[in-house]
């Protein structure tokens, strides 16, 4: 953007590392008239805004360095006549995450009353290191995926500012493609168990969290927050302190908000959870410490932290503290704008509440892009994501932050043709079945939004991936061999036999075709033709036939005729084996089954005799079904019913990563997942359209 010319990337000098916090200030005079004043602002990793001392936006769009993107704010409510101070606060993250790649740190901005810049970042802005956050490495992790929590101090004073540096750093080049969170008010919530605290062991802040012994003291009432008067917890000299665990109602994501009362500087542990099967808050699991620490000073503490977004139901807190007053704890709510217009109803009103739980399910999974869940990654994949799209087209009717994804996705490609595994990371491994879905993802994209200009930008990364798969091909039986190196992980979904190993490369006499792998890329070609005809594009014709001859070599060597089914290997030696429900669903998927071989998989489906799919995936196993839905609606729509039924009847708010739920992945089992939220996609794309009295559904429709 030309604008950005006149200003200059600055940072502080010295704190250019893993995870440091600066604090900008700057004065503006202004001659207040009827014009809009626009902040045009971009940071590397993320900033919050103050003007006037009053927060006017929070949330840097995650980007890549080649591909800058900023913010246009309207600040014009927040301004005055005459002098006006800013404040900026930034965290750098600094090191790679699933969410982040670590790039070098810098600010830039530009004020105008859209005609003269008014304001601008330049080498004469102060700042001072935020020396209230603790910086650098040692702060744990909340997951390897996601990156550090944080420790707070509010009795510490900042260090004067002094001037910037300048920094060399690629201008922003445009501006957010989504709209920005709306943060909300604190959210109610509810304090429910209170109770005296003592550690027991632990290193990190998650282990001293939940290894600590609770005491249960009355009363055992539940009292809401926010509330004026405030809530005294006083238990006398017991233990180390208070716990207090705090009931959001449901899934929920925002940022961290307390305002409590304390007599005395004390340390205050912020533990959060979906769940409370450890009959407190799972603030700690295989490494990974949802759990912050903030130091109260005496008196009371309000503070809010912009910058790192927690998925939660339950809050914990360990006040270090004989008493302690709670005006609240809990969180101000970040959701993405999205319409609400579309209803569902059903006259079976378990299918209506599935649809219902099912938008939450969504909802609580899109901030700045698309992620799999608001609790443990916060990343952006593409598998979930498809399946998040398309049910947004439907419930949402959202199409430009599904494009958004996908560009990001598509910039993401490297240097061996696959895309990263999440975007707009670094990550040492990848997926390749999640880059050929890729190639469905924009198809889908096009036909839901017809925008054809988009699928002509994408073509280019569409045909490298594409040709990258076929150039892996075996030559005499036509398949595509699994991946062997360390670098690849050979996932297709989280079953026995089908999630793969990233343990490293594999040796010669261990390759395998894979079914799975192959079913994708079919798909995906077949995908790519089709925007090459809606493009008229002379490749269509060249990936169509790629397309078909996978799908012959598909039918030959992976049909098992005694198990009535198609294998998931074959390894060097021709050895079919591993027979499973994705497998095959994946198969039909691609259209490679035909006549008999399809009918006989279709029943092997109804009959669930093979390896069960998993929630994600179930969205293939519902589409072969439905090539058929005379035989196999009814079945489709009752097995809805009865997984997700099964996770309502569990108290669920939103859909879990899988049907185990938070036993799942040692204990790590996500109770949120967008890629779970499918049945949204079969009410509308087959229950709306279809003749009750055949499939035997019941009657359902939609409001707008």
């Amino acid at each position: 953007m030309e604008l950005f010319k006149k200003a200059d990337w600055i940072w502080l000098e010295g704190y250019d590392t893993v995870n440091v916090y600066v604090t900008f200030y700057d004065r503006w005079n202004i001659r207040k008239t009827d014009s809009t004043y626009r902040l045009f602002i971009s940071v590397d990793t993320n900033y919050a805004l103050y003007v006037n001392g009053v927060q006017a936006a929070t949330g840097q769009y995650a980007d890549y360095p080649f591909d800058k993107v900023y913010d246009e704010l309207d600040i014009t409510e927040y301004l005055q006549e005459g002098e006006n101070n800013i404040v900026i606060d930034c965290w750098h993250q600094g090191d790679d995450t699933s969410t982040v790649r670590g790039e070098k740190a810098g600010l830039i901005y530009v004020l105008t009353d859209g005609t003269d810049v008014l304001a601008k970042s330049t080498s004469a802005v102060l700042a001072s290191p935020n020396i209230r956050y603790t910086m650098g490495g040692q702060v744990e992790n909340v997951s390897g995926q996601l990156g550090r929590t944080f420790y707070y101090n509010s009795t510490f004073e900042l260090p004067d500012a002094v001037p910037c540096t300048t920094t060399d750093k690629p201008l922003p080049v445009r501006v957010r493609p989504t709209k920005k969170l709306v943060i909300g008010e604190d959210e109610p919530v509810s304090l429910t168990v209170r109770g005296t605290f003592t550690e027991q062991k632990g290193n990190s802040i998650g282990q001293k969290m939940q290894y600590a012994s609770l005491a249960f003291e009355d009363p055992n009432v539940r009292t809401q927050l926010p509330s004026k008067e405030g809530i005294n917890l006083d238990f006398g000299n017991k233990g180390d302190g208070i716990f207090a665990v705090i009931d959001t109602g449901r899934e929920n994501a925002g940022f961290l908000s307390l305002d409590i009362e304390v007599p005395d500087e004390t340390k205050i542990l912020i533990g959060w959870g979906e769940h409370l099967d450890d009959m407190r808050v799972r603030a700690y699991v295989g490494g990974r410490n949802f759990c912050a620490c903030y130091i109260a000073h005496a008196g009371r503490n309000t503070f809010v932290n912009p910058f790192r977004r927690l998925g939660l139901r339950y809050m914990q807190l360990h006040i270090y503290a004989p008493s302690a007053k709670i005006y609240y704890a809990g969180i101000r709510t970040t959701d993405y704008p999205v319409s609400h217009d579309v209803v569902f109803t059903c006259a079976d009103q378990l299918h209506t509440k599935i649809h219902e739980v099912c938008k939450r399910t969504l909802l609580m999974s899109i901030h700045e892009h698309y992620e799999d869940c608001p609790w443990r990654e916060q990343a952006l994949y593409s598998m979930d994501s498809r399946n998040q799209m398309l049910c947004g087209y439907y419930v949402f009717k959202e199409y430009d932050f599904a494009k958004a994804a996908i560009r990001l996705m598509a910039q993401s490609i490297r240097e061996d043709n696959l895309l990263e595994l999440c975007s707009p990371a670094r990550v040492s491994i990848t997926i390749p079945s999640f880059t050929a879905n890729f190639l469905t993802q924009v198809y889908e994209y096009l036909q839901y939004s017809g925008d054809k200009e988009f699928a002509a930008e994408m073509l280019p990364y569409m045909k490298r991936i594409a040709d990258e798969f076929l150039r892996r091909a075996d030559n005499e039986m036509g398949l595509i061999p699994c991946f062997t190196e360390a670098r690849y992980w050979n996932f297709y979904e989280w079953q026995d036999g089908l999630s793969g190993s990233i343990s490293g490369s594999i040796s010669e006499d261990k390759i395998t075709y894979d079914a799975p792998l192959c079913g994708f890329v079919s798909s995906g070609l077949r995908s790519l033709a089709n925007v090459c005809d809606s493009l008229e594009d002379d490749s269509a014709e060249y990936y169509r036939s790629a397309h078909l001859r996978l799908n012959a070599a598909i039918n030959n060597f992976f049909w098992d005729e005694e198990q009535n089914a198609y294998a998931s290997f074959i390894n060097k030696k021709g050895e079919k084996f591993h027979y499973a429900e994705l497998t095959n669903s994946l198969i039909v998927y691609a259209d490679a089954a035909q006549g008999d071989r399809l009918d006989k998989v279709l029943e092997q489906l109804r009959s669930e005799r093979l390896i069960y799919v998993t929630l994600s995936h179930s969205i293939f196993k519902y589409d072969a079904l439905m090539r058929k839905p005379d035989l196999y609606a009814r079945y489709v729509f009752a097995d809805i019913a009865r997984q997700w039924g099964h996770m309502l009847y569990n108290n669920a708010t939103t859909f879990w990563e899988t049907i185990a739920g938070t036993s799942d992945f040692a204990n790590a089992g996500s109770l949120c997942h967008g890629w779970s939220a499918i049945p949204i996609y079969f009410y509308h794309q087959y229950a709306l359209n279809m003749d009750g009295k055949t499939t035997g559904l019941y009657e359902c429709e939609i409001h707008e």
